[in-house]
């Protein structure tokens, strides 16, 4: 009696094709949804770290603006994209020393990259209140790559409306009731409303009769 042949050992060619395709998809398939991963983690760091900034930044504009300071024969410089006033500052102490206040003038420009399409903001702190003349160098860079960052003004009028918004300030002798900033990193917008405590509000005449 004769054995009958056993099936050959091993895989065909058409079945190796065919494993390798099926291979190639399922490994393209997880590389895709890794590399969509790492894209979405990288896009949220960089999101953060704008939010951080932008917040940061605004908050302490917000706060020099609350401590803005009405002195005789200085002015307030309210323009779409510059702005210069004098402010309370508290210095940071000194070891064993509580902190201290300093008045003193604050600017905030915007100056175009040459580097790069974008803006960048400067800071400039000067001891100078009287002067809101910024080219004396000493300017610090806060932030660059910057799409958009305007300022607009307001006060209320003599029945406590507020008045709209406008590009520039006019009374440079007085301080504006409300600045609103609007900044602009990349694609991502950011608007801050500060309202001055002190600042110009219209009065009602009173009339006699």
């Amino acid at each position: 009696m004769r054995r009958g042949r056993g099936r050959p050992q091993g895989f065909t060619l058409i079945e190796l094709l065919v494993s390798l395709a099926i291979f190639s998809v399922i490994s393209l398939a997880v590389y895709s949804s890794f590399a969509a991963g790492i894209r979405a983690w990288r896009r949220a760091q960089e999101f953060s770290s704008v939010y951080q900034t932008a917040r940061l930044l605004l908050d302490d504009m917000a706060q020099e603006l609350k401590n803005a300071a009405a002195i005789p024969d200085t002015n307030f410089v309210g323009e779409a994209q510059r702005l210069s006033f004098v402010t309370l500052r508290q210095n940071p102490p000194a070891t064993g020393r509580a902190p201290y206040p300093r008045v003193t003038r604050v600017t905030y420009e915007l100056r175009r990259d040459r580097a790069s399409p974008g803006y960048s903001l400067f800071r400039l702190e000067a001891p100078d209140i009287k002067s809101s003349d910024s080219d004396g160098g000493g300017r610090a860079l806060i932030v660059g790559s910057i799409s958009r960052f305007d300022f607009q003004y307001t006060h209320k009028d003599s029945k406590g409306e507020i008045l709209p918004w406008k590009d520039a300030w006019d009374a440079s002798d007085l301080l504006p009731l409300g600045v609103k900033i609007t900044l602009m990193i990349g694609e991502t917008r950011f608007t801050k409303t500060v309202f001055i405590p002190h600042g110009f509000q219209e009065k009602e005449d009173k009339r006699k009769g």
